[in-house]
């Protein structure tokens, strides 16, 4: 990594500090990284949450699978979502759609799902000597984000959501959200001449 330097124009000299440096001011946390519950504990609380016997979610495991883009960068673990694609009709496929169905069964999530990778990407046109001239993207496993769009096609099912949720719904999106904001305050404004 080229030069670089913190906000205040002070210089880091080593890749360890500018890495620190990077991690400070993109994700907010220092020594103690990111916390992640202990699955273990609900899981033993709330046996069998989802009520899915494993023929069933193996059957939304594959469902899920062709919403998924070939072109996604893989995790660390460099699996990306062509690879299961192509092995999912040999044991190999069979056997990882089963673990994937039987891990969201015991609602347990793990370790290998939430490996990830941050990659540092820099941004057009800013200055690539300071800190905020980069912008992190993490790379999940795909495996893992197979687990969680099984959950989140679940979700989106069950009629759980509020009707307001437009963020990562399916059929609605901001430009739904904003036509009715919009629309509300022409409403209000016809009625009482204020949006209020």
């Amino acid at each position: 990594m080229g030069d670089l330097t913190d906000t205040a124009g002070g210089p880091f000299k080593t890749d360890s500090k500018k890495k620190n440096a990077l991690i400070r001011d993109h994700f907010g946390w220092r020594n103690e990284g990111r916390k992640v519950d202990k699955i273990e504990e609900e899981r033993e609380r709330y046996p069998g949450l989802t009520g899915i016997n494993q023929e069933k979610m193996e059957e939304l495991v594959r469902k899920a699978l062709p919403g998924t883009s070939n072109r996604s960068a893989p995790g660390p673990d460099g699996i990306g979502y062509k690879l299961i694609k192509r092995v999912l009709d040999l044991k190999l496929g069979r056997e990882l759609i089963g673990e994937v169905a039987e891990n969201l069964i015991n609602g347990k999530i793990p370790k290998e799902w939430q490996h990830s990778k941050v990659v540092m990407i820099p941004k057009p046109g800013k200055d690539h000597s300071k800190t905020k001239g980069w912008r992190p993207i993490t790379l999940i496993n795909c495996i893992g984000k197979l687990g969680e769009k099984v959950v989140a096609d679940r979700l989106q099912e069950s009629g759980l959501l509020h009707r307001h949720q437009f963020g990562s719904v399916k059929g609605r999106s901001a430009t739904e959200a904003a036509l009715r904001v919009v629309t509300r305050a022409q409403r209000y404004m016809a009625a009482e001449g204020a949006v209020g």
